[in-house]
């Protein structure tokens, strides 16, 4: 009775113990699968767009960033499974947001893409302050440093079809 007592015991303790951690892997977890989420999605909606620049130049440089934006989808996917996650992705909310974008005419599409790649730029930058895992902070770091270059270059290009 004893034995069975202390095992209890024992068990609730290293359940209180590991709780923080799965918890916090959870979210870590969702985050992830949210941002790969919007990452697949920005790069899906440059590339549709990039098919209506008349300019071939500018219509490689949007290719580019979709193609950037699908390599920081596949960090992100790495980093949940070492994590032990899957990947779940959550297109639902991202899929009404680049339907309304879709129903936008010419240049107004990029510069839709202009904002949906700020806000995104300004979740990571949130992320980065909330998360405490300095790995999943360090990815996220260099992702942002792209999305600054990202929004340097859909400015050139909203501003060299206006």
């Amino acid at each position: 009775m004893r034995l069975e007592t202390e095992k209890k015991g024992l068990g609730k303790i290293l359940k209180n113990l590991l709780m923080p951690y799965l918890s916090e892997k959870e979210e870590l977890l969702k985050i992830l699968n949210d941002d790969y989420s919007k990452e697949i999605t920005i790069a899906k909606m440059m590339d549709e767009h990039a098919e209506m620049i008349p300019f071939d130049f500018l219509k490689e440089k949007l290719k580019k960033l979709a193609e950037e934006e699908r390599a920081h989808a596949e960090k992100l996917k790495q980093k949940i499974i070492e994590l032990g996650g899957t990947v779940n992705p959550s297109p639902k909310i991202y899929d009404i947001r680049a339907s309304s974008i879709h129903n936008e005419r010419g240049f107004r599409k990029l510069v839709a893409d202009l904002e949906l790649d700020k806000e995104i730029y300004e979740d990571y930058i949130a992320q980065i302050n909330r998360i405490e895992n300095e790995d999943i902070k360090k990815l996220l770091r260099e992702i942002v440093e792209d999305e600054v270059r990202h929004k340097d270059v859909l400015m050139d290009i909203v501003m060299r079809l206006c």
